[in-house]
């Protein structure tokens, strides 16, 4: 099985068109939050509300990846994708780093509220998930050691362009591509995708 895993304020919906032609792909939506406050406790969830198994692989953009990598921790997976995703805290940009411990200042719900009235998918998408969830996992990655597991069952996906984490050395480079290509750039993707795992 494939478990499409979205960013941090998105949806199933972030894997649209393209991604329904990859076999045994499964587009998930964040679990209702439960209090989770790291990011171990929302790759259990993961594990358990899907039943993964170390036989499947997962696809996961920007938070979607550190918790792929989270549950590869728990489970060794097939193979795990990382779509404009990190595997240290550094690699994301430092002043949303920097503005983590302020998030329970933003008025999340409000900036929801406006977003929901946006005619595009991602501002619908924003409006959707739980603004407490948000607020969890801002603060998780801050304080997340990342990854020090083995990287051979790892390949990462990256937009040249992404400002939110940064193009690192060993990734898949789409030109032109920000932190949005697995909305933006499906195709690729699922392109590198299937050439790996075939």
């Amino acid at each position: 099985m494939i478990y499409l895993v979205p960013g941090m304020g998105a949806t199933s919906r972030m894997y649209e068109g393209p991604w329904h032609s990859l076999h045994n792909a499964t587009a998930l939506d964040w679990p209702d939050y439960g209090g989770e406050k790291s990011l171990d406790e929302v790759a259990e969830r993961l594990i358990d509300e899907h039943a993964i198994h170390s036989d499947d692989v997962i696809v996961g953009s920007s938070l979607g990846g550190i918790i792929a990598l989270q549950v590869h921790c728990r489970l060794p997976l097939r193979h795990v994708f990382l779509l404009g995703s990190a595997t240290r805290r550094e690699e994301v940009n430092r002043l949303l780093i920097a503005l983590a411990p302020l998030i329970h200042l933003t008025p999340i719900r409000l900036l929801q509220h406006l977003a929901g009235k946006g005619a595009s998918v991602t501002s619908a998408m924003l409006a959707e998930v739980d603004a407490d969830f948000i607020r969890a996992m801002c603060l998780a990655v801050s304080k997340w050691e990342g990854y020090h597991g083995d990287t051979e069952a790892i390949t990462r996906i990256h937009g040249a362009r992404d400002r939110i984490i940064k193009c690192p050395a060993d990734a898949h480079v789409i030109p032109g591509g920000g932190h949005l290509i697995a909305m933006t750039h499906g195709e690729e993707c699922v392109g590198v995708v299937r050439g790996v795992i075939s």
